[in-house]
């Protein structure tokens, strides 16, 4: 489908056209050439020569009289043909050339030109900077404002600029290309121009592109029918022509924040097209400073890229916390391979949100029973990032319960909202009954209520299996809502397996483990740890549930006990919208203390906690949360950010806009409106336009204060980066198949040659006559030459 703005630009508009007037002599009455030579002249030179054979004369006074009588004859022969001057009107359209300049997001990408010298000594005069630095759109657009566009206003063509990715619309101005488009449909471009130029005096088409087209009409059958309709496609093949040769690195998993104190886990991807086996380069591990100008190296790595890549794990050490530091900048570069065509993925920057608060837990169990005892003295004692109060349900009235230093011992379950919601992050729900929190029903009531609201907040709920009540006595409960997993009549009966025999939970995905099954960095040790009989303890009881909900993840499953949805799941996560819940359906995490002491125990729970905590940890201050809807966008997508503002008294905020601050990957700053949500009480949503790649960053800021922050980022789409390199084959075979020129960009002078200048077309309008001897001038010749020869006469004395 052709668009409506091009069919504006090329159809709609009247083609502006000159009206020219041409002046010329024709004799109307003129015999065919060879009577004028061989009869009419001969005869009127004999006839001269005749009139004075006999007298007596010298041969110069003869010769003269002869050539005056000659061209008196003449005069009269040229009478006779009827002389008129024509005059016509002509209307005079110019030659026409569309320039369709590629710009797909694969533009934006910047060749090295290791080792091609030559070609980066022509390109330097299109670069204001290091070639290696200027994205191909931009040595593009340089060079098509430099040097072609200047030669085809001095030969009088009319260029006509159209920029093309997926579809094709009018270029007005070269500032305006921003090499976003998704897909680069070159065929479609060409069949589009020459569909809207019927009509037009087009003589060529000029393609800017590296053309890697990747959807759309084939080009070459688009060039087949532009060299039948006599219009030549000439190509600028822009990008390093030579075969590609790249190393590339991606990130693979690393977590968007961290407690302080945190170890941090990278994992990246280093892959290469066009390497040889066994080429061996370096990827190494950067901290950046916060002007990200100094850097620390951490660690490095040798490794050989090859087209599946290969994961490299990093381990950051924790770092002491500094004052005001919330953020950790991180930097993996990869080495550049000799002759590489393309450096700008070699290295990518992220950052690390560092959480310097603590997370407030509430602890809530029904009984002492192994489990409890365990975890509440590893919660009290292990992190001091962690505030604990615990709540046993069956405990005397004058028993003291648990909690951390500074903190006060709990007197009853808070079941209030505001209480919740202003002094946890996660609610750790043992062996309970919902209904049996407090002696009072309606304070069983609020509690779950309370709850309800507590996670859709960005709260955390972690569900405990038990031998009693977790998760049987939820059923039909307001919590079952909550929880990740399909509760029905079977969910939680007592456990009919034999409780003597130890089994080992597997890992639902061992190659891309969750965070919170992640134990150790290295990814063969971790699947160890949990499924070997060398690794950690295995159970001996769990609590039988028979399928996750919808959304939710499954982290580990019983090795071999299933039911009609497969294995059943042991460790469940879900999300409820904001906040975060996990389903842990066995009863002994304290057994992993066998020989590993709290190390793996501690890391699990720490883990657990962490993630759960993150929807509010986001924030500095609980009542703002800033999200953006993805943590990954394509360039030609819209960004979206979403904050949720809660106020004094965590009521949704009834404010009409939200402002909100915004980074690039430059680190230049802008503020954004985000508008109340209509029907959506205190969310503001802000959608936007992205201008370039990279790691963003937003936060709202009150009192000078960043009080919560997301990241994201923009990365080019995916058709567009998944083979860069230039197509110098295809388009070669454009401009072979219709008659043109393909070039290079840094021999785009070569291509000057095809436009010798003046191709406007003529087309006759009308044309006059005027007979040029029906006038005075005719006359006079005519008397001038026969008084001329008269005189002559006179003065030799002849009759």
């Amino acid at each position: 489908m052709i668009p409506f703005a091009l069919i504006n630009q090329l159809k709609g508009n009247p083609v502006d056209l000159d009206i020219g007037v041409r002046e010329s002599w024709r004799l109307l009455d003129l015999p065919e050439m060879w009577v004028v030579v061989l009869v009419l002249l001969p005869l009127a030179a004999l006839v001269s020569y005749a009139a004075y054979a006999r007298e007596t004369l010298s041969t110069g006074s003869r010769s003269l009289l002869s050539a005056l009588r000659f061209l008196v004859i003449l005069l009269l022969f040229f009478v006779l043909f009827r002389p008129v001057l024509v005059q016509r009107s002509e209307e005079v359209r110019p030659a026409e050339v569309l320039v369709l300049f590629d710009d797909s997001a694969s533009m934006r990408r910047q060749d090295a030109y290791l080792g091609a010298e030559a070609v980066r000594t022509e390109l330097q005069r299109f670069s204001s900077g290091a070639v290696e630095q200027a994205s191909r759109s931009e040595l593009a657009s340089n060079a098509l404002s430099k040097t072609l566009l200047p030669h085809l206003a001095d030969g009088e063509y009319e260029a006509r600029q159209f920029r093309f990715a997926e579809d094709t619309s009018p270029l007005t101005d070269l500032q305006g290309l921003d090499a976003r488009g998704r897909g680069t449909y070159i065929g479609n471009a060409i069949r589009q121009s020459l569909a809207l130029s019927r009509g037009r005096h087009l003589t060529d088409i000029v393609v800017i592109s590296d053309g890697r087209s990747n959807g759309g009409y084939s080009p070459l059958d688009a060039a087949r029918t532009a060299g039948a309709a006599g219009v030549p496609i000439h190509t600028v093949v822009v990008g390093d022509t030579r075969r590609e040769r790249n190393v590339f690195i991606e990130l693979a998993e690393v977590p968007s924040d961290v407690l302080e104190g945190d170890e941090l886990a990278i994992t990246v991807r280093v892959a290469g097209r066009g390497t040889e086996a066994g080429t061996e380069t370096t990827v190494s591990l950067e901290e950046l400073s916060e002007s990200s100008i100094e850097a620390r190296l951490i660690t490095e790595e040798t490794v050989s890229p090859n087209a599946s890549g290969e994961r490299v794990s990093f381990l950051a050490p924790a770092e002491a916390p500094r004052e005001g530091q919330r953020v950790r900048r991180f930097r993996v570069t990869v080495n550049p391979i000799p002759e590489e065509t393309l450096l700008d993925d070699n290295s990518l920057e992220f950052s690390v949100r560092v959480m310097p608060e603590e997370i407030r837990v509430l602890y809530i169990d029904g009984y002492p029973r192994w489990e409890y005892r365990f975890l509440k003295e590893l919660l009290k004692r292990s992190d001091q990032n962690i505030s604990l109060q615990v709540f046993l349900l069956s405990a005397t009235p004058d028993f003291i319960q648990e909690h951390s230093p500074g903190l006060q011992a709990l007197l009853e379950v808070p079941t209030d909202r505001k209480d919740l919601l202003e002094n946890y992050d996660v609610i750790i729900l043992g062996d309970v009954n919902p209904d049996a929190i407090s002696p009072d029903p309606a304070r069983c009531e609020e509690f779950q209520e309370s709850l309800l609201e507590f996670v859709q907040r960005g709260g955390g709920v972690l569900f405990m299996s038990g031998e009693y009540e977790n998760p049987r006595s939820y059923l039909d409960t307001k919590l079952e809502e909550l929880m990740p997993i399909v509760l029905d009549s079977t969910s939680g009966l007592p456990f009919q397996g034999d409780t003597t025999v130890e089994f080992h939970p597997t890992l639902e995905n061992p190659t891309q483990p969750h965070q919170v099954v992640r134990l150790n960095p290295n990814l063969e040790q971790n699947r160890v740890l949990w499924e070997d009989r060398n690794g950690l303890r295995g159970h001996y009881w769990y609590s039988v549930v028979q399928r996750a909900k919808p959304g939710s993840q499954v982290l580990l499953r019983h090795p071999t006990e299933e039911g009609p949805y497969g294995r059943h799941p042991l460790m469940v996560v879900g999300y409820y919208p904001a906040g975060r819940t996990l389903f842990l359906g066995i009863d002994s995490t304290w057994l992993w203390r066998y020989r590993f002491g709290d190390r793996y125990h501690g890391r699990f729970w720490r883990n657990a906690i962490r993630w759960l905590a993150l929807g509010r940890l986001k924030s500095g201050d609980r009542r703002f949360h800033l999200d953006s809807l993805r943590s990954s966008y394509s360039l030609d997508e819209r960004v979206t950010l979403e904050a949720r503002v809660l106020d004094e008294d965590f009521r949704p905020s009834d404010r009409p806009v939200q402002e909100v601050r915004l980074s690039d990957p430059d680190g230049n700053v802008r503020e954004l409106s985000a508008s109340l949500v209509q029907g959506r009480e205190g969310v503001f949503r802000a959608s936007l336009e992205l201008g370039r790649p990279g790691l963003w960053r937003a936060w709202i800021e009150e009192g000078g204060e960043e009080i919560a922050t997301t990241e994201f980022e923009v990365s080019l789409p995916s058709r567009e980066n998944a083979d860069p390199s230039p197509d110098h084959e295809t388009m070669s075979a454009l401009a072979s198949i219709s008659g043109g020129r393909s070039v290079t960009l840094d021999t785009i002078d070569n291509l000057l040659v095809e436009f010798p200048g003046n191709e406007e077309r003529r087309e006759p309008i009308s044309s006059q006559l005027e007979d040029a001897w029906d006038n005075w001038l005719t006359l006079l010749a005519v008397l001038g030459l026969l008084t001329t020869e008269w005189v002559v006469r006179k003065r030799y004395q002849l009759v």
